[in-house]
């Protein structure tokens, strides 16, 4: 990827609260530049929160009356005031790691599948019905699958 379409993403701030693994941020700023090019959107903000599971329960709790761990929430906020940002989307890191061996997978690749996830919810996907689930669940398949196939180094690097 050359540094031109990295730098169009400059405006994706990456916050990491979470103690539960060591992340390279740059890389993970590389992963959302990549889900971003392939969803054909042009340079945009958003807020990213990487996080644990007391965290994101405090959140759940707070913002959708659920008790429970869940492993991303996102908050879709464009608006006209400033229509290149996206909204917040935060993760939990800890769940990542949890599910992963529930789902053969690395930690790295789920924590990918919920930036993927999270990126898809601000733009505009929703996944409470069933229709529109399984259109989104097929539109993140598709992102992961690219980005494993092309940029698995990136992926596999997001850890330090």
């Amino acid at each position: 990827m050359n540094r031109a379409k990295l730098k169009a993403f400059d405006a994706i701030e990456i916050t990491n609260l979470s103690k539960v693994k060591r992340l390279k941020i740059r890389n993970i700023r590389k992963v959302l530049s990549l889900v971003f090019s392939l969803l054909g959107i042009p340079s945009s903000q958003a807020s990213i929160l990487l996080c644990d599971n007391k965290f994101i329960r405090k959140l759940n709790r707070k913002f959708f009356n659920e008790s429970g761990v869940t492993d991303v929430i996102s908050f879709p906020l464009k608006d006209a005031t400033n229509p290149q940002y996206l909204g917040e989307v935060v993760i939990c890191v800890e769940e990542a790691a949890k599910l992963a061996k529930i789902y053969s997978n690395t930690w790295q690749e789920e924590l990918v599948l919920y930036l993927i996830h999270g990126i898809l919810h601000i733009i505009g996907f929703d996944d409470i019905k069933a229709k529109d689930r399984l259109k989104m669940q097929a539109k993140q398949e598709k992102i992961l699958s690219k980005l494993l196939q092309g940029h698995k180094r990136i992926v596999s690097g997001i850890s330090v």
